[in-house]
Order: C-alpha cells, then sequence, then structure tokens
C-alpha cells in the first residue's frame, strides 16, 4: 500500500498582503483540509506559525483586523543602537501574545519559519526553539528592525533569500505542496515623481528667461520618482526575481496567487487582502482537492 501523501502549506512573504494567507486557510478549514507541514516566510512564517500552534483562525483574522496606523507606529519606534530602526521590541511582545511561549518542537503540525543568515546570505530554516522568536527573525525587515541572533546566527527577514520556502517544506516530510505567492508584481507599482523635460529646452527655456516650455507627450511622461520609490521597486523586482526563480526550480503542485488590484491591502486595512486569499484559494479548490484525494 503506497504511503499517505502528506501536504504541505508554503506561506510566502509579502508584508501587509499576507493578509490573505487567513483567507486561504479560511477556504482549506471549511473543506476540511489540514495541512501536514507548514513552511513560512515573514508574514507567511507568523500566519504559518500561529496557525501551527492551534491559534483559531478567527483569532489569527481578528488580529490583522485590529491594525491600524498608531499600532504600526508603535512597532517602528526608533531605536539605538542604529543597527535598525526599531529594535523590534514591539513587534516581539505583539508576537508573544498571539502565539504564547510555545517552542516548535511542541506544535502539534511540524513547522518551520525561514529567515535570512545575515552574514553568510543563505537561507535559514529555524526549525527548534521558541516559536516568537523563530517568527520574530523572520519578520526582521532590513533596515526597518534589528537583526536578531539564533544559534550564534545574525538573522534577518527570509524574504531576501527565499520568499517561499518549498524546499524547507520538503524537507519536513511534504510530499505535496500548496504554494501561495503575495508579492507585489513590480508592474503594478504605480511610479510618479518629479517631470523631466528634455534637457537642451530646460537651456533654451532658461536662455528665453524661463518662458514656458513646448513639451511633447513622451517627453511629458518623463519623470524622476524619489529615492524611497527607486528603493522599494529595486526591493520589489529583485524579490520577485528570487520568488520566480525559487519557484522554477522547486515548483509546487498548486500554486495560489491572489489578484490584489485595484485595491491592495495595507496594515490599515486588510479587508481586502483577506478577501483576496478566499477568492485565489477557492478558483485553486479543484486543483487542491484532486491533490488531497491522490
Amino acid at each position: 500500500m503506497p504511503e499517505k501523501e502528506r501536504i504541505g502549506l508554503v506561506l510566502g512573504s509579502g508584508g501587509a498582503r499576507g493578509s490573505a494567507h487567513v483567507g486561504v486557510l479560511k477556504v482549506l478549514v471549511e473543506n476540511g483540509i489540514e495541512p501536514d507541514v507548514i513552511a513560512g516566510t515573514s508574514m507567511g512564517a507568523e500566519v504559518g506559525g500561529a496557525y501551527a500552534a492551534g491559534v483559531g483562525l478567527d483569532r489569527i483574522e481578528q488580529e490583522w483586523r485590529s491594525t491600524h496606523f498608531t499600532k504600526v507606529f508603535k512597532t517602528l519606534f526608533p531605536t539605538v543602537p542604529w543597527a535598525g530602526w526599531s529594535s523590534g521590541r514591539e513587534v516581539m511582545r505583539t508576537i508573544r501574545l498571539l502565539v504564547g511561549d510555545r517552542t516548535i518542537e511542541s506544535l502539534p503540525i511540524p513547522y518551520a519559519a525561514l529567515a535570512t543568515d545575515l552574514e553568510s546570505g543563505l537561507p535559514f530554516p529555524i526549525t527548534k526553539g521558541p516559536l516568537a522568536t523563530a517568527i520574530r527573525a523572520s519578520v526582521s525587515v532590513p533596515g526597518l528592525f534589528v537583526p536578531i541572533w539564533i544559534d550564534g546566527h545574525l538573522l534577518i527577514d527570509g524574504g531576501v533569500s527565499n520568499p517561499a520556502p518549498i524546499d524547507v517544506a520538503r524537507s519536513l516530510g511534504a510530499t505535496k505542496i500548496i504554494a501561495v505567492d503575495v508579492l507585489v508584481r513590480p508592474d503594478e507599482v504605480q511610479l510618479s515623481g518629479i517631470p523631466v523635460p528634455d534637457y537642451r529646452d530646460r537651456i533654451l527655456g532658461i536662455t528665453k528667461g524661463m518662458e514656458r516650455l513646448s513639451l511633447s507627450d513622451e517627453q511629458r511622461r518623463k519623470f524622476y520618482p524619489n529615492v524611497f520609490t527607486v528603493l522599494f521597486q529595486m526591493s520589489t523586482v529583485f524579490q520577485k526575481r528570487v520568488s520566480n526563480l525559487m519557484l522554477q526550480l522547486h515548483p509546487p503542485d498548486v500554486l495560489i496567487q491572489p489578484e490584489f488590484s485595484p485595491d491592495p491591502p495595507s496594515y490599515s486595512d486588510v479587508k481586502h487582502g483577506i478577501e483576496a486569499g478566499e477568492e485565489a484559494a477557492r478558483r485553486a479548490l479543484p486543483e487542491i482537492l484532486a491533490l488531497v484525494d491522490r
């Protein structure tokens, strides 16, 4: 008799879009589908870790829906020394309130949080020790939160090295993988900035006493985005390319990619993120059920 398939659920990184993971889990639970293994990166590690610890989906969803600007601002209070904008203490407190003092070894579902070793640059799966500490390491956005030391490794956000840790789920014994990709696509970002007219026309305008420039439509479309927009888009391009490469290298059996446009979620309003996750999971349900039946 063939061995029973072990379903692995992989929840990827994606900031506020991680709220979609809650929607995906709601649809799985409604249909009696219980993952045998969970691996998550960043917000995927937080949602997946809470679920693996037995925290009810109602409680997880409530935690997301109660997020607001003031709550997020408290987690970003500046710290000294300046190894990161925030010490992460408030984030750690929030995580502990959600998952308590559980250890990963005590969880009823095998689980891994994926972080990145800052010194080696390699992915660092965390499969033992305090659950809250593992999640805190996985969500440590570089520059935003101070890195965290675990077992002699200085760790930052797992999305830097592996936004979709499918290989980690397989290493925990999963034979079939359902992966949820919530990353921003670069073409979703609406770039804007200061208009940049043609340099020659600009010079001519100055020499003519700053008279109004006559610009073509093409010239009017040229602009310089501010430095924060450039850095954000750079990060978006980098993470999405890494994710696509990992998905090609370790293809899942079912890939769920929620559609967030035109109203993507933010930390102050995650409703559309949860709904997008539910809708995407329902679209993928025939594939998922066929996978479970096999």
